[in-house]
């Protein structure tokens, strides 16, 4: 049998080369330094001991970092939050890395109790990829868009029609919207194509309000 510090070892690595990937510097150094720490049983066992069984398709890590995340949210950690880009931090790793792991020292019963919850995913990042989609059904139905997704969690790809896009080739969208994606596209997709979205609708199991003070922290 894997010894339980290696797998969980091996998955806060996994998903610190995504992070790396996917331009989060600040989560991929994290999740290594944790890795670390998990292997030579700090506090970051300590906080994942038990968890180890739990299948590799369960987001274990992701749910690790939100864990903190909400209490840098919630205004637990403000040390910590002046590092976090989402609380207007410094994305400065080295400094975040000791404040961090000292949150799991302070705060061990809290972060092991938000780890058990489930986890979604609001990735508004996952607009730039729909963009091109949108754009061409628009432009050969003529039609304006109804929007129908299932599994929408709190509804932010609903609204990718609100968001500014900006490439070499163009722009499209809000130009004074706060949520930009910029040279996102390795092929951007024709970005001087209208589109209007009539209506959009969505369901989950768990929906969240993301206007709520509880659906902010989620």
């Amino acid at each position: 049998m894997q010894d339980p510090r290696e797998t969980l070892a091996k998955r806060l690595r996994m998903q610190a080369r995504w992070c790396a990937e996917l331009g989060s510097p600040l989560y991929a150094s994290l999740l290594e330094s944790a890795a670390q720490d998990l292997e030579s049983e700090g506090p970051v066992w300590d906080v994942l001991q038990g968890f180890g069984s739990e299948p590799a398709t369960s987001a274990l890590a992701l749910r690790f970092m939100a864990s903190v995340h909400r209490l840098v949210l919630d205004g637990t950690l403000p040390d910590l939050a002046r590092h976090y880009p989402s609380t207007g931090g410094d994305g400065d790793a080295a400094a975040a890395w000791p404040l961090f792991r000292q949150a799991l020292v302070d705060h061990q019963s809290t972060v092991r109790d938000l780890i058990k919850r489930g986890c979604q995913t609001n990735e508004v990042g996952r607009s730039a990829a729909l963009l091109g989609g949108f754009l061409e059904i628009a432009h050969r139905s003529k039609l304006s868009l109804r929007l129908l997704e299932i599994g929408a969690s709190a509804g932010l790809n609903l609204r990718w029609d609100r968001y500014r896009y900006e490439s070499t080739e163009g722009a499209w969208g809000d130009p004074a919207s706060p949520v930009r994606f910029v040279h996102a596209f390795d092929v951007p997709p024709p970005l001087n194509r209208p589109a209007d979205v009539e209506s959009r609708k969505g369901c989950d199991l768990n929906p969240i309000d993301p206007t709520s003070e509880e659906g902010a922290l989620t």
